[in-house]
């Protein structure tokens, strides 16, 4: 009599761990984050030592990233806003100092689709930061902390505002001007990518071409082509039986700007066939 007892012991156990780890797991897939940013730190540049410490790094961006409250929406397990970060150390210039370039990547589902649609496409060149392992990443929207979480919240803030603007009518005001926050807080850095007169293509022009009034009909036409658009396209399209890409096209929009200013190619590099 005790084998069967200790199995049905065994399977009350494993009946209340399941049971636990349900109850755990839904209040996150209730309300998750808003974003899911796939983080890779790459340091083949530097050579083979230091891996645990560059593994560390990738685990600390990716928990400040990830499980931070970024907006007051609440949002489903699925609804989370898609987008990647690709971190090269290009040089280590310290013990806990690097320089790096990173290519940021933010995607969008067109409704009642399998298709996405790129919504920004850029490469930073000029991240300067400082990372010691298992020191707590802090930030401050109200004051300039860390070059390293500076820039994480500045892009971080810039693909949920295009997002919400491609969704609502300039529905990323709130978004671009927590950007811009994060860029006038900088102006003193030391750093390279936050003031106007370093380059014409940063940090300080991406934001500044997209909370000038002057490109205002740009962010509505992010609304209109992706909203009034493709999701519209997307929802009324019957496929033409002379057609094999069982989708809607995508076109390449074009708009002109003036060249003083950081061009708009990061958005509209992925959506030209």
């Amino acid at each position: 009599m005790l084998l069967p007892r200790l199995r049905l012991f065994s399977r009350l156990r494993l009946l209340l761990f399941s049971l636990m780890m349900a109850i755990t797991w839904i209040p996150q897939v209730s309300h998750a984050q808003e974003v899911f940013c796939q983080i890779m730190v790459n340091a083949n540049k530097l050579g083979g030592g230091d891996q645990q410490l560059y593994q560390s790094m990738q685990a600390a961006i990716n928990e400040f990233v990830n499980n931070r409250k970024w907006t007051g929406d609440t949002y489903q397990f699925q609804e989370r806003i898609s987008f990647s970060m690709n971190i090269v150390l290009d040089e280590r210039l310290s013990v806990n100092q690097f320089k790096a370039t990173v290519q940021i990547q933010s995607n969008r589902p067109v409704f009642n689709s399998g298709y996405t649609t790129v919504m920004l496409n850029y490469t930073d060149p000029d991240w300067i930061f400082e990372y010691t392992e298992f020191q707590p990443l802090d930030f401050d929207i109200n004051m300039h902390q860390s070059n390293l979480t500076s820039m994480l919240a500045f892009y971080v803030y810039t693909v949920l505002g295009l997002d919400y603007d491609s969704f609502g009518m300039m529905g990323g005001q709130e978004f671009h001007q927590k950007a811009k926050q994060i860029v006038n807080n900088a102006q003193n850095a030391q750093e390279m990518g936050w003031r106007q007169s370093q380059s014409l293509r940063n940090r300080y022009w991406l934001n500044e071409n997209l909370t000038n009034s002057s490109y205002r009909n740009f962010r509505e036409f992010l609304y209109t082509y992706h909203r009034q658009g493709l999701d519209e396209q997307a929802r009324q399209y019957v496929p033409s039986p002379h057609e094999d890409n069982g989708g809607p096209r995508k076109t390449a929009p074009a708009i002109q700007i003036k060249t003083w200013l950081c061009d708009f190619a990061f958005i509209f590099e992925g959506k030209s066939e």
